[in-house]
């Protein structure tokens, strides 16, 4: 039987809705609880009183976490703006070893700050069981039985003795948790879920969590001050083509592995990034690759987090991403074009430490290569292109407008290494005054890096 919930708490969800939508609101309600028929009840109640059009709705099983692109389904489904994103569990029914809650606590914590301070309303429910609660008892519990169970779940994190130690270290300013007992019928859970919902909305628009404040500070080497630009390659073709079929084993390797690999190339105009990218691929077969050429957010990249966009493009297992500029955006371009405001570039280091850290814990092998020249080879290579009709395509007017900030550019990307080269994701410096020497090393760098984990 459906929950029969008032008139005019009908009417407020409906209105608040619509405030989403017209607001560009951006909404994820998490469900978490130990019964998991009565969660799939309280969940599809609550969807039966919104506008399917604009609601997402996510499941997310104990067995998902299947490969490294799995572990971050939860941020490629997270609400775009204007939206609601129902997701029914969550990362907390990911927890299989109770021993290990603490260190995934931090991660859990850092995933749902980013989503806050990036502008999404968190609401967390959890769908408190009573003692003793027996789901077939349709007379005492009035939540009906349902085919759809997909999965009946063992959530060793929900258990009696562990969901208050959870609730407590989780429950945070940006993003509480709200307990809802189960043992009433389900009307009464549903207007409960219904007004948290619209509290929760309310508060968070009217009184922004306090944000702490951040700066972006060098915490390790800077490998870019050491770089030797009058390297030349020696042997060029003997070596790349050594490199070339040894890059082609490992990535067989790779496929057969439980390891996945994202390769990003950041680094001065015409440094050489198309050019290295070319050399890597024509080495690995098209079936265990993606290339992905990062430009400013457009469509619906633009309405949803900065990080979004990369979390969609996570390699499978097995499979390899090369990005042709990435998530760096957020801690060059878009601070100096004023494309984020200052409180967004000053905790932009510690988001992507912690999404990177992810990914190393997820099986990800990353390899982060800024390509260097200096500004008197930049110019060389913008006046070849220039009188190339083949490559001018490639040189424009922002790139001579950037050329023109080059100081307050190399400002920029000393802070953001120092700033991120950690040691589950280092930054790889490359001379790339001479293309080839720089070729070279990429491929090295890539080789040896696969064969020290694959070994």
């Amino acid at each position: 039987m459906a929950a029969q919930v008032s008139q005019e708490l009908e009417d407020e969800i409906t209105l608040m809705q619509r405030r989403i939508v017209d607001e560009q609101l951006a909404v994820l309600i998490i469900f978490e609880g130990r019964n998991e028929r009565v969660q799939e009840s309280v969940v599809n109640e609550f969807l039966n009183f919104l506008d399917p059009r604009s609601v997402t709705y996510s499941h997310f099983t104990a067995g998902s976490m299947r490969s490294p692109r799995d572990f971050f389904r939860p941020m490629a489904h997270e609400p775009a703006k204007g939206k609601i994103a129902v997701y029914d569990r969550s990362w907390y029914s990911w927890i299989k070893s109770v021993k290990k809650m603490d260190s995934i606590f931090e991660s859990i914590s850092s995933l749902e700050r980013y989503f806050a301070e990036n502008g999404i309303i968190l609401i967390k429910i959890f769908l408190d069981s009573a003692e003793g609660e027996d789901v077939t008892d349709k007379k005492r519990t009035s939540y009906p039985d349902d085919t759809f169970l997909s999965d009946e779940g063992d959530y060793p994190v929900w258990g009696r003795k562990t969901s208050s130690r959870v609730i407590s270290a989780t429950g945070t300013e940006f993003a509480p948790w709200d307990i809802i007992k189960t043992e009433t019928n389900l009307t009464n859970v549903t207007e409960n879920v219904i007004r948290i919902f619209l509290d929760r909305i309310r508060g968070r628009t009217e009184s922004k969590p306090r944000i702490p404040k951040e700066s972006v500070v060098p915490l390790y080497p800077n490998p870019r001050k050491d770089l030797d630009l009058s390297k030349t390659a020696d042997k060029y073709k003997k070596e790349l083509e050594k490199l070339t079929a040894e890059l082609n084993r490992l990535q067989y390797r790779l496929a057969k592995s439980d390891l996945s690999l994202v390769i990003l190339f950041e680094g001065w105009d015409a440094a050489g990034k198309g050019g290295t990218i070319k050399r890597v691929t024509r080495a690995l077969n098209p079936r265990g690759y993606y290339v992905n050429p990062v430009a400013a957010p457009t469509g619906a990249e633009s309405l949803h987090t900065y990080l979004w966009r990369f979390a969609v493009r996570m390699p499978k297992t097995g499979h390899i991403s090369i990005y042709d500029r990435s998530w760096y955006g957020r801690m060059m371009v878009e601070p100096i074009e004023k494309f984020c405001t200052e409180a967004e570039y000053d905790r932009s280091a510690r988001e992507i430490r912690s999404f990177e850290k992810q990914m190393a814990g997820s099986r990800c092998i990353i390899l982060k290569f800024w390509m260097e020249i200096s500004k008197d080879e930049q110019l060389a290579r913008f006046k070849a292109r220039e009188e190339n009709p083949v490559k001018r395509y490639k040189i424009t007017e922002e790139d001579w407008r950037n050329r023109e900030k080059w100081d307050i550019y190399e400002e920029y990307i000393d802070r953001m290494i120092s700033a991120t080269n950690t040691e589950y994701a280092p930054w790889i410096a490359v001379e790339s005054e001479d293309k080839k020497y720089g070729r070279l090393k990429v491929l090295k760098t890539i080789v040896d890096a696969l064969s020290e984990r694959l070994d």
